[in-house]
């Protein structure tokens, strides 16, 4: 089977998103480490809050009237809630923006730095083997045991490599028979996640 496509940005996008779904570095996992690190820094900087003594030896005041209620006051307690909890707010908002903000702008500057990425690639796929050529000057072939398994998204098919990196087959010029029949050799050459 042979196929010539080119890489959209989009596309790229797609891919390293299947790439992260079908990785071990699920998301979750990910969450869960940042979140582990963000409660970490908050108890540390908790425990580094200097605290205020009450003004005037009010300590010995307030446990002469430990029965008396008053009344609290919201202005304190808006900035004794700042004051605990700021930089926890603060971690966590540049945490939101790198990973809505960041990682997107990041993925389109590998994209557009990449001359591979613009160029027209050729794939011919056989039971044994792949072999790739593009236009920007760049060819292999190699056995199916060099790939560790393949995944696929909406309009790409990702192969992974033994070594975490992967390479990236665009399905938006393909029929759904060629498709399925794309499907057919990968699913018999490497396993699917």
């Amino acid at each position: 089977m042979e196929f010539s496509y080119k890489i959209t940005a989009s596309e790229f996008r797609e891919a390293w998103g299947v790439e992260r779904k079908a990785s071990s570095r699920s998301s979750l996992k990910t969450a869960a480490f940042w979140m582990a690190i963000m409660f970490g820094l908050l108890l540390i900087y908790r425990a580094f809050l200097p605290s205020r003594p009450l003004p005037g030896g009010a300590e010995q005041h307030l446990i002469a009237q430990a029965s008396i209620v008053r009344p609290v006051n919201d202005a304190n307690t808006s900035s004794s809630f700042m004051e605990r909890f700021g930089p926890f707010l603060v971690i966590t908002g540049l945490w939101i923006l790198i990973v809505t903000g960041l990682v997107p702008m990041r993925l389109r500057y590998l994209y557009r730095r990449d001359p591979r990425m613009h160029g027209q690639f050729t794939v011919s796929i056989t039971h044994d083997s792949i072999s790739t050529e593009n236009t920007a000057g760049t060819s292999s072939r190699s056995s199916w045991n060099v790939y560790d398994y393949w995944c696929e998204g909406k309009n790409v098919i990702v192969l992974m490599f033994h070594s975490g990196t992967y390479s990236i087959l665009s399905l938006a010029g393909l029929s759904e028979p060629q498709r399925g029949e794309l499907r057919g050799i990968l699913t018999a050459a490497l396993p699917k996640r």
